[in-house]
């Protein structure tokens, strides 16, 4: 299966204090790419908050590798790196790309399906989980144990 990927444009509120991309802009644009994913597969933002449950990061490790500042174009990737049998745990992994080709930065990003009124882990709806599954593997996919420590 193809990487999926998303372009953004960086703009100028995008930008620290050193002119350069704030490490937060990285993460937003990762979670953007992976909401459009499941809006274009059926799924929205406003049907995932309807299910009453949704994603919480448990660990986020960056690489900043290059400099970005305004103007430039990057093209954010989407692979699913570890997912556990029944889809409670997740590990995501971005490559935040510059026009040239050459990586910005890069993310893996691990969390849980949450039960948004109950406040702690739960298996995601099937509607999820069909998602989950159509989303391309890296290279280095592994099953994750469902409970989180």
């Amino acid at each position: 299966m193809d990487t999926f990927s998303v372009t953004r444009d960086v703009q100028s509120t995008d930008l620290d204090a050193n002119g350069h991309v704030h490490y937060s802009v990285y993460i937003d644009a990762a979670a953007d790419c992976r909401y459009r994913f499941f809006a274009e597969r059926g799924l929205p933002l406003e049907a995932i908050r309807q299910q009453g449950i949704g994603p919480v990061y448990t660990l986020v490790t960056a690489r900043f590798l290059r400099e970005v500042r305004a103007g430039e174009t990057l093209t954010i990737t989407y692979e699913l790196s570890g997912l556990s049998q029944g889809g409670t745990r997740w590990r995501f992994h971005h490559d935040i790309l510059k026009a040239t080709g050459k990586k910005a930065a890069v993310l893996d990003i691990e969390g849980v399906i949450l039960d948004l009124a109950a406040r702690t882990p739960t298996a995601p709806t099937a509607a999820w989980l069909a998602v989950f599954r159509q989303i391309p593997r890296s290279a280095v996919f592994e099953e994750m144990p469902e409970r989180f420590r």
